[in-house]
């Protein structure tokens, strides 16, 4: 009632006004050569923004000069169209087996890390977001999409810069403050970044185990505040010129938290369910260090002759991450005496990744030919001691530590080409990538040698019945391999009765895309089909022996996909606007229960973004956004998760001659995003309500200097390893 209430006060201002803003140049042809399918009119939806392109392989949501810019990189994912995040995990059309890139670039991150690291980027620093639901043979064959978001970067001649600041208040408060700045001469452009970001972060969880066989509901009702006051990011990167048809870029960028610190108190709860009284509890204390850094650089050469284009790209990533648990544990169970456990982990690991590659391209007529080839190197190291108490003091248990090594080669090659012939256009490519692994764990002791070799052929037809209207097909096969941590067999305990393991046999996931679009002016329809073979998740499993709670990085058998999406801008005055996104889709998955039966899980699915933005006056100066995100009930393998909401409100007034910027943004009105994940099968009885704190409100400041008629460009692309890491 309230939502409708909120939205009948509101209603005429509601759901998306702005007025059209310029879209960047376009590259110059001495700059990097892009995706060959860039070179595609695209069906544009000229009078908004943000402005959605349908392309025959993506959907490209434009962020740049709307209000969506005062949220930050994270919350920006979560209003993109086609992309959904439930429980921190990230999806396009029905599957979880994404690959999200910076500029086309890996990133060294866990999916914690890279929420923590989106968090902290401004959105005013952010150009687009890309959703490739089927990526040319070009790109590496990772992923069953590939989330892409297109940094800015000044390209024209003089001197820019900007300080800005961000306070943020939920549960508790995190702050930011930043500078960028960008120097370009008639040779070079240099631009950098830096920011420091300090805060709490809160997640809330109550989390229900019942065991039918001994009549007890286990309750744990945990609140996990971590403290991350000094977190460090950077970037720099720098393009000459050598003369009008070559170039070099490099450049490197980094993500530094020396301290993340969390002291955290879960007391649990033991209930007899059949007169629903408190038999037993305990009190878990856990008391948790980590600290990390990463580091990314890149070195690349263009070249043109004539119609011939040449690049040769090198990248290199290393991650330093170590984290340390003391955990404790209280417990006063029922005819036991009273008892008190103690022991703590401590995790060392170290990534390292190399790649190199080579692309030539060919333009002739309407004759377009691409080939290239690529080699990477992954070499993960991880030192995980369980530390045991002896007089008072945690010492390293050796039969229950693990020394954990993977290392990972690919080598690539693949061959494209594209034809227009009237109104007609035809892409075909083929990627062959051979993959080589070796992993060895000390404890247990196992030693695995894999050696694969998969063919990815991709297909696009898109035909021009009209000069606003298009019909599309395009077919693609994908590979999704596993994160190197959930392949480490050791155990990493959460307290005395639950623990992670990984499994160093997880099987590569195989995808096959099927899509049909068709575009009419600025409505945008898609309907698709996917395949997933050993799709992995994490999944908890009950051992009613011992009361633990196991959970595991698996593969579950298969899942498919099927289902529908659309997009439309309406213009309702000059003023304001609306956009509407939907889907709905068919998602079922099979999976072997604990008690090796095989299970199908199916839900229907479907998903709805509203958004609104109105300019408040004829200066331009005040904007106002206020947007609506419901997600209907899901699955994941054999866990239902229940429905959510989002209700947010964006508030910006430019000042000064628009060189000063002040944001206001109030997210999760109702507080709604949150979740509830259960599983009832054979003896499997499993609850969690998850809370992120995702209410809050944000207040940002920026301050722009020097030369601001600058247009912006996009940054260069970064490879598809650092995505797993």
């Amino acid at each position: 009632m309230k939502l409708i209430a909120l939205f009948s006060f509101l209603f005429p201002c509601l759901l998306s006004a702005q007025v059209i803003t310029e879209i960047p140049a376009e590259k110059s042809s001495d700059t990097t050569v892009t995706d060959s399918l860039y070179y595609i009119d695209p069906v544009k939806i000229k009078s908004n923004k943000p402005m959605l392109k349908r392309k025959v392989d993506r959907l490209e949501f434009t962020i740049d000069k709307t209000p969506l810019q005062n949220l930050n990189g994270w919350e920006i994912l979560r209003n993109t169209p086609n992309v959904l995040i439930r429980n921190e995990a990230i999806s396009v059309r029905g599957s979880d087996q994404i690959v999200v890139t910076i500029n086309d670039k890996k990133t060294l991150m866990t999916q914690e890390e890279l929420k923590q690291f989106l968090e902290n980027i401004n959105g005013d620093q952010i150009y687009s977001v890309e959703v490739i639901t089927n990526p040319p043979a070009k790109y590496e064959a990772e992923g069953a999409a590939v989330i892409n978001i297109k940094m800015k970067q000044n390209k024209l001649k003089g001197y820019r810069g900007s300080v800005s600041g961000r306070y943020h208040q939920s549960i508790y408060a995190k702050g930011r403050v930043g500078l960028m700045q960008s120097y370009n001469t008639d040779k070079w452009q240099l631009s950098g970044n830096y920011n420091f970001v300090s805060g709490d972060y809160v997640r809330q969880n109550f989390d229900v185990a019942t065991y039918l066989q001994n009549g007890t509901r286990w309750e744990s009702d945990m609140v996990r505040k971590t403290s991350a006051r000094q977190q460090h990011l950077y970037s720099f990167s720098a393009l000459y010129e050598i003369d009008t048809l070559s170039a070099i870029q490099f450049g490197f960028d980094g993500n530094v938290n020396p301290k993340s610190e969390g002291k955290y108190r879960i007391p649990t709860r033991i209930y007899n369910t059949g007169t629903n009284l408190m038999e037993s509890y305990y009190l878990t204390a856990n008391d948790r260090l980590q600290k990390y850094n990463t580091l990314n650089a890149y070195f690349m050469y263009d070249k043109q002759f004539k119609n011939n284009y040449f690049t040769w790209s090198n990248n290199f990533s290393n991650k330093n991450y170590s984290e340390n648990q003391d955990i404790s544990t209280w417990r006063h169970f029922l005819n036991e005496p009273e008892s008190f456990n103690r022991f703590g982990n401590n995790s060392n690991q170290q990534i390292r990744l190399f790649s190199s590659q080579a692309d030539y391209r060919l333009e002739k007529g309407n004759l377009i030919f691409e080939s290239g080839a690529k080699y990477s190197l992954v070499e993960n190291d991880n030192q995980l001691d369980f530390m045991s108490e002896s007089a008072g003091s945690l010492i390293t248990d050796p039969s229950r530590s693990n020394h954990f090594n993977y290392k990972e080669q690919i080598i690539a090659a693949y061959i494209s080409a594209e034809y227009k012939w009237k109104k007609w256009f035809f892409k075909a490519g083929l990627r062959d990538e051979i993959t080589l692994i070796r992993t060895i764990s000390d404890n247990p002791q196992i030693i695995n040698k894999t050696k694969r070799n998969n063919l990815f052929p991709t297909c696009y037809v898109l035909y021009e019945l009209k000069e606003d209207q298009q019909l599309g097909f395009s077919y693609g096969k994908r590979i999704d391999r596993p994160v190197y941590d959930f392949l480490n067999p050791s155990k990493s305990y959460y307290n005395y009765y639950s623990y992670f393991q990984g499994d160093p046999y997880l099987k590569f996931t195989l995808v096959d895309n099927l899509s049909l679009t068709y575009t009419l002016k600025d409505w945008n329809f898609e309907i698709y089909y996917n395949y997933i073979k050993n799709p992995s998740m994490e999944i908890s499993v009950q051992n009613p022996s011992t009361f633990e709670t196991i959970y595991r990085y698996t593969n579950i058998r298969n899942g498919r996909n099927a289902g529908m999406n659309f997009s439309k801008n309406f213009t309702l005055l000059p003023f304001w606007k609306l956009n509407v996104f939907g889907m709905g889709e068919y998602n079922e998955n099979y999976f072997f229960g604990i008690d090796n039966l095989l299970y199908r899980n199916k839900v229907f699915f479907y998903h709805i973004n509203l958004s609104t933005q109105l300019t408040l006056d004829k200066a331009k100066t005040w904007s106002l956004n206020i947007g609506y995100l419901y997600n209907s009930k899901a699955i994941q393998g054999p866990f239902n998760i229940s429905s959510s909401q989002n209700t947010y409100v964006i508030l910006n007034k430019k000042l000064l001659n628009k060189q000063l910027e002040i944001g206001l943004v109030i997210n999760d009105i109702f507080k709604t995003d949150k979740n509830t994940i259960s599983t009832r099968y054979a003896d499997q009885n499993q609850q969690f309500k998850d809370y992120r704190d995702t209410r809050y409100f944000m207040i940002n400041l920026k301050y722009n200097f020097g030369n601001q008629k600058v247009k912006e460009t996009n940054a260069v692309e970064k490879t598809d390893e650092q995505k797993r890491l």
